[in-house]
């Protein structure tokens, strides 16, 4: 009866998100699998599999890739699988951007080897997510993460903003800034440096969906005190925050192209079969309205005709390369009960590594 009612709830939120339907812009340009990309994410070694996959621009052409839930090593070549059972809880690459190779891969001490790490409870833990370069020092946005139960979804975000806070000189060196509780909203989605502030974005569960806030510190001193959207204007009230955007969906993005903000959002997918649609839309000014929806990638990553619970789907402007487009990588989680994924103890690593995909700033409506 209980996952009757549910059903019946998803049901009608999709009812009631099927009448947005996207604003066809015209558009003579296709977006297309980048194979390059897709295919740097398959190691061997280091980081072999994993999902989050967000870059982080950094100083002399390099960028920070951070990942949740890794399998480190323990790559069977003759066999092309690793243990079902990833072995940390983040991780992160350091990449050169000229040559796309990995120079350095960073975990830490602990058990597991979490990169990014401040308790020995490993009952807490964090996935990190968006964050940028200031001077000496990299931020890093996590999410604090705590187990409740069992099973795949036995967590819950822990209502604590913490910032890792890395010197770029010594990647080793991580001091962790303590942000308190923010209403339950997870500051940790996308950062865009405009002007003479830098913006944070967040979410949180509104019952069968999420809603999206932004807050802002000036210039990039996240030290300073933040302010949040509210109806129309800034408060530094967090209670005063109001929503800039909500959808029935798992994951949120956004981005600064050109002149304009750009929000990347995933059809609602937990399971296998569920979803296969990345929209974006658009905007003039960093709190919305997002507009114009345009559906930019169908997942096409099917085994044996099924699509893979996917989300996190993220836009890595750095590595345009001059052409106009944006790199967008999203991640799939298997195949949940449509196809047999641990066999024997060992797990395809293809099943949850980042796929990329290169989208047309014209489809997007950006000129």
């Amino acid at each position: 009866m209980k996952n009757r009612i549910i059903f019946l709830g998803l049901l009608g939120i999709l009812i009631a998100c099927s009448k947005k339907d996207d604003e066809q812009l015209p558009s003579s340009a296709m977006s297309y699998k980048d194979q390059e990309f897709t295919d740097f994410f398959k190691h061997t070694n280091g980081v072999v599999a994993a999902d989050v996959a967000q870059s982080i621009p950094l100083n002399g052409n390099k960028s920070l890739w951070v990942f949740g839930d890794s399998y480190i090593d323990h790559f069977d070549p003759e066999t092309n699988s690793v243990p079902c059972l990833f072995q940390v809880r983040n991780a992160a690459n350091l990449v050169d951007n000229s040559t796309l190779k990995v120079s350095t891969t960073l975990l830490g001490n602990g058990f597991p080897a979490s990169y990014f790490k401040n308790n020995e409870d490993n009952n807490y833990w964090f996935w990190p997510n968006a964050g940028y370069q200031s001077g000496n020092f990299i931020y890093v946005f996590l999410t604090e993460i705590h187990k409740v139960g069992s099973g795949g979804f036995g967590f819950e975000n822990v209502d604590k903003l913490t910032v890792a806070k890395i010197d770029a000189n010594n990647l080793s060196q991580v001091e962790y800034l303590d942000f308190g509780a923010k209403n339950n909203i997870g500051f940790n989605n996308a950062v865009i440096k405009e002007e003479d502030y830098t913006y944070v974005y967040g979410i949180r569960d509104n019952g069968f969906g999420r809603d999206v806030f932004v807050a802002r510190y000036p210039d990039d001193n996240i030290l300073a005190t933040w302010e949040y959207r509210s109806a129309n204007d800034w408060s530094t009230d967090i209670n005063a925050a109001k929503r800039i955007h909500d959808e029935f969906t798992s994951s949120f993005h956004l981005v600064k192209i050109k002149n304009k903000f750009v929000m990347i959002t995933t059809e609602f997918s937990v399971g296998c079969d569920q979803g296969s649609k990345i929209y974006s839309y658009i905007s003039d000014t960093p709190y919305g309205p997002f507009v114009h929806k345009q559906t930019i990638w169908t997942v096409d990553d099917t085994v044996e005709g099924h699509v893979p619970f996917f989300y996190q789907a993220n836009g890595h402007p750095e590595y345009d390369y001059g052409k106009e487009e944006l790199l967008v990588t999203y991640c799939i989680n298997g195949y949940g009960d449509c196809v047999e994924s641990c066999i024997d103890n060992r797990f395809d690593p293809n099943y949850y590594r980042p796929k990329a995909i290169r989208v047309p700033y014209t489809l997007m409506g950006l000129e």
